[in-house]
């Protein structure tokens, strides 16, 4: 079972490789550490998950065989968490969604959604920080959180 798990995580990272390195920050070393025992750590690389959905892959790399000390498996879900989010799709979210990825206001999040249904489709950022009533500073804190 461990075997085909690597292999199947393995394949699953294909498409993923050669599209860049991972990006550097604190647990960097720690993922290269304990990821690349069974397979290339750029398999998370175009992936996006919230921190429990990260927590959650780790664990069932633990079950498959990965080996670690807790702090090591805290420090790549820190990580993974900081560097590969989930992404919210700004054109299809709800406003409780929007507002809960991206950590604004209520009137906030019913703007984008006003905003869309009034104008079309959110093209990009920029197209984002038009919304009225919309702090663009914050927008802009999160945009590897955004999804066009």
């Amino acid at each position: 079972m461990k075997g085909a798990l690597c292999v199947l995580v393995m394949l699953g990272g294909v498409a993923a490789m050669g599209q860049g390195k991972l990006p550097d920050g604190e647990g960097k070393e720690t993922v290269l550490k304990v990821c690349s025992k069974c397979h290339g750590p750029e398999v998370v690389m175009g992936r996006g998950h919230t921190r429990d959905e990260w927590e959650q892959v780790v664990v069932e790399m633990v079950n498959a065989g990965a080996e670690g000390t807790d702090a090591e498996f805290i420090s790549v879900v820190d990580y993974l968490t900081k560097n590969f989010p989930k992404k919210v799709q700004i054109n299809k979210a709800s406003a409780t969604e929007l507002g809960n990825a991206l950590e604004i206001s209520s009137k906030e999040a019913e703007a984008i959604v006003k905003y869309r249904e009034e104008n079309g489709r959110i093209k990009d950022l920029e197209d984002l920080k038009k919304v009225p009533g919309l702090d663009a500073k914050k927008v802009e804190a999160k945009k590897e959180k955004l999804a066009f």
